[in-house]
């Protein structure tokens, strides 16, 4: 890895944004649309991160994990901080973890629908698009998240975005949302298949027993109060109505877990030891200290739908379907996968 890199952050007029858009294609290979943007801005989010998040972290110190976040709105300029901070708590967690770096050449990237005009070289750790608005069309609530590059060697992501709809989320909620949203950037829910740990997938077969098959969150189920589930360990999302199978944990089971299909007014949710010591699983490592405590509901007699209207943030299909294109190293595309 190149250790020594410095970044230097580059604004664009919008009527020179708006001219590459047009004239170039997209790396992600995912058809992008043209949102409504001025000139995007990129911040780092780091565990080592400089009290400006408008500039990027030298390199001079060793190697710590990194979100290079391109904020492609007005929506996403405002959330700045807000965004920031889940990112950089992601970071935290996986701070010791050093992805290979991907060259990459000077361009466009899209995924998701969003685009950015990328000119740095080398892609490292995670770069991810964020734009918010309302994509519902009316009042609404909720997110939309894409990964579209991989890398080929580990089958972590590369490359991502997300759209964020907080128009009648409580204040108290944007911040899980957003951190819910950063943690399929990192793989959560999307890396899973490809890693051989998602099991008895409910889109493959309706209402299979699917399970996520690793280790350590095995483990950190069990000593959560999952020792006498009945079902196969750990319990994904297998609900055919909610369209979030396959990528969150089982909601019947979880509750309040900030990885599980559905985020709760006036509730805050946790991000338990299980979902960091799943991330241990695909191929990072962890600073389990990071996690909330939580307990099964099960285990704690606690209810999972305390009432009606309990969903606060609308996740159904938050996870986009799409190619997911896998580089090796020189950034050259070694396969595509078509959902």
């Amino acid at each position: 890895m190149n250790r020594h890199r410095r970044k230097t952050i580059t604004f664009f007029s919008l009527t020179t944004f708006i001219a590459l858009l047009a004239g170039a294609t997209a790396s992600c290979d995912v058809p992008p649309f043209a949102p409504e943007m001025s000139t995007p801005a990129i911040v780092t989010a780091a565990a080592d991160a400089s009290p400006d998040p408008a500039i990027a972290v030298g390199s001079d110190t060793p190697h710590r994990f990194r979100f290079d976040v391109a904020l492609v709105d007005q929506g996403a300029r405002e959330l700045r901080s807000r965004i920031l901070a889940q990112a950089d708590r992601w970071a935290r967690i996986v701070d010791g973890t050093d992805l290979e770096d991907i060259e990459w050449g000077p361009g466009t990237i899209g995924c998701g629908g969003l685009q950015y005009d990328h000119q740095y070289d080398v892609l490292d750790d995670v770069f991810v698009m964020v734009s918010v608005h309302d994509f519902s069309g009316g009042p609404g609530t909720g997110v939309k998240t894409s990964v579209c590059g991989y890398r080929e060697s580990s089958k972590l992501p590369l490359v991502g975005a997300i759209i964020l709809d907080v128009e009648g989320v409580p204040q108290g909620q944007v911040d899980d949302l957003i951190l819910h949203a950063f943690g399929h950037m990192l793989g959560f829910g999307r890396s899973w298949r490809g890693l051989g740990l998602l099991h008895d997938s409910s889109r493959d077969t309706p209402g299979a027993d699917t399970h996520f098959e690793g280790e350590r969150a095995i483990a950190a189920f069990v000593a959560a109060g999952g020792a006498n589930h009945l079902g196969a360990r750990v319990p994904v999302e297998n609900d055919p109505n909610g369209g979030t199978m396959d990528d969150h944990w089982r909601e019947s089971v979880f509750g309040t877990e900030l990885m599980s299909s559905g985020l709760r007014r006036g509730v805050a949710d946790q991000l338990s030891a299980i979902t960091i010591q799943s991330l241990a699983d695909i191929g990072y490592t962890v600073d389990v200290e990071e996690a909330d405590g939580f307990v099964l509901p099960a285990a704690s007699n606690s209810s999972v739908r305390a009432e009606e209207g309990w969903h606060a943030i609308d996740l159904s299909d938050d996870v986009m379907a799409g190619p997911a294109v896998f580089y090796d190293r020189q950034g050259r595309v070694v396969r595509v996968l078509r959902n």
